[in-house]
């Protein structure tokens, strides 16, 4: 690396962490926990090129309350490729709180240049599995929505998010609808029915008292189920990349016949 002063880099990136400019606590999702975190660190402009030249990278995580990681590799120009991937074992990741990580790098005299500091969140609480479930407005008492159905089903599907318990302001919520129609074992996915929507950072009154979406198109996510049909819904509430919580599954079931007519109600 040249002696032309110390650079700023931009914070590093983790891989499954949600960049820094997304999510500025970078929440870890629970599954690399176990397994560590895994820092790129791109190559920086000025770097060993000549015979005797070397760089030194030291990537730096602290936390309250845990040991201090300090990783250092050095690299000669053989050495050089457009990124470096370093990695930050489990041990460094067993306590809850937030810690700061950003790396350094050294030219040959050992002139320094740094990165900006990035949170990352450690969080090993559970993911809750039994959030409030989905509701269907315009469902009849027993859970089914048909030809007579008001709404009609072809204008859409009214869902209902209850109050998300648990979530907080700025989280995202996924919600994801599934088609089923009958077969000789039960009931089978109808793929082309799938539909999802994604509220990225849930307001106040989102968290409060839900909110309320509809299932439209007609056609691909609601025709295709006919007689003995049905559809589910749950919903996933993230912080960041990390999941915390997602929601009971919800079964509404279908029906377009009637009867003594072989031809489904419907456009």
């Amino acid at each position: 690396m040249s002696v032309s002063g110390p650079l700023n880099f931009k914070p590093p990136q983790v891989i499954g962490v949600l960049d820094h400019s997304q999510d500025p606590e970078g929440h870890v999702p629970s599954e690399l926990l176990p397994q560590g975190l895994d820092v790129v660190v791109p190559l920086w402009p000025s770097y060993a090129t000549q015979p005797g030249d070397r760089d030194k990278l030291v990537v730096r995580y602290e936390q309250v309350g845990q040991i201090p990681v300090v990783i250092i590799n050095e690299y000669l120009p053989a050495d050089i490729k457009p990124e470096f991937v370093i990695h930050i074992e489990p041990k460094y990741l067993l306590s809850d709180g937030v810690g700061k990580l950003w790396y350094e790098v050294y030219d040959t005299a050992d002139h320094p240049s740094f990165s900006d500091h990035r949170n990352l969140t450690i969080d090993h609480s559970p993911v809750r599995d039994d959030l409030e479930m989905v509701t269907f407005r315009d469902a009849d008492p027993w859970g089914t929505v048909h030809c007579f159905t008001e709404p009609a089903i072809w204008t859409g599907i009214w869902l209902v998010i209850p109050a998300l318990t648990g979530s907080k302001v700025g989280d995202r919520c996924e919600v994801t609808w599934r088609g089923y129609g009958p077969s000789s074992s039960g009931s089978v996915e109808i793929p082309r029915t799938r539909w999802e929507n994604i509220r990225q950072s849930l307001s106040d009154q989102d968290v409060k008292t839900g909110y309320s979406l509809t299932v439209n198109p007609y056609v691909p996510h609601i025709e295709p189920m006919v007689a003995n049909a049905s559809a589910t819904v749950i919903y996933r509430i993230f912080r960041g990349a990390r999941l915390v919580g997602m929601s009971k599954v919800a079964t509404l079931k279908i029906s377009r016949m009637l009867a003594g007519d072989p031809v489904p109600c419907g456009p």
